[in-house]
């Protein structure tokens, strides 16, 4: 790490990929940050973002969570936040591109995460191949961003379907949505889907994302 990066933040990596057109590793006061076609993908903002939300949903460290689910691998900081919460439990962290992945292995330590399993694939196909699998995980993550906009299919009804049937029968889904602009008006329109699939839904606003939390 540079100490000029204190001082001036500057670009140590630039890619481009058929998923994200501009995605820029960054060294800034001492650490790496990610961006994705100019949004945030991790760093102290994501991890707070994440904190409040855990924080507001009362989500404690447990051993009844084992295993975990999370779709959109980003920087990584969710994945170490939950391994710090859950050290024992076996995370797979699923990301449609490959480039995102090892960036996350090489600039922001995932290689060194145990009991992490990293895949590329579509989040939307793989819970179709883990539905069929009978596959279930005792916490699903949903947190699939492609750079500032979250696709389509995360509000779809069949997906939120799929997402229960992956559920361990005690077990929760956490999604990371927006409510800001054009996604306020979603926001709400999922709330409804998942109140009349889940049986317990919460959900939480924190800048300008909107949790939630259904079991």
């Amino acid at each position: 790490m540079s100490l000029l990066s204190y001082l001036f933040p500057r670009v140590i990596a630039r890619y481009s990929t058929n998923y994200n057109r501009d995605i820029r590793v960054l060294e800034e006061k001492g650490k790496y940050k990610l961006l994705v076609n100019g949004s945030r993908q991790s760093g102290e903002y994501i991890l707070k973002l994440w904190q409040q939300a855990l924080c507001r949903f009362g989500i404690i460290p447990s051993p009844d969570v084992r295993s975990i689910l999370v779709l959109g691998v980003g920087g990584g900081t969710v994945i170490h936040l939950l391994h710090a919460l859950y050290p024992d439990a076996v995370i797979t962290g699923v990301d449609m591109d490959e480039k995102m992945v090892s960036i996350g292995k090489k600039y922001f330590g995932l290689s060194k995460v145990s009991g992490l399993t990293l895949t590329v694939a579509d989040a939307k196909e793989f819970l179709l191949m883990a539905v069929a699998k009978k596959k279930q995980w005792d916490m699903v993550v949903v947190d699939l961003f492609i750079g500032a906009a979250i696709p389509a299919f995360v509000g779809e009804e069949r997906f939120i379907r799929d997402l229960k049937r992956i559920m361990a029968p005690k077990g929760m889904v956490l999604i990371n949505y927006l409510h800001e602009r054009e996604y306020r008006a979603l926001a709400a329109l999922l709330l409804c889907k998942l109140k009349k699939i889940f049986r317990s839904v919460r959900d939480c606003e924190v800048y300008n994302n909107r949790f939630f939390m259904v079991k």
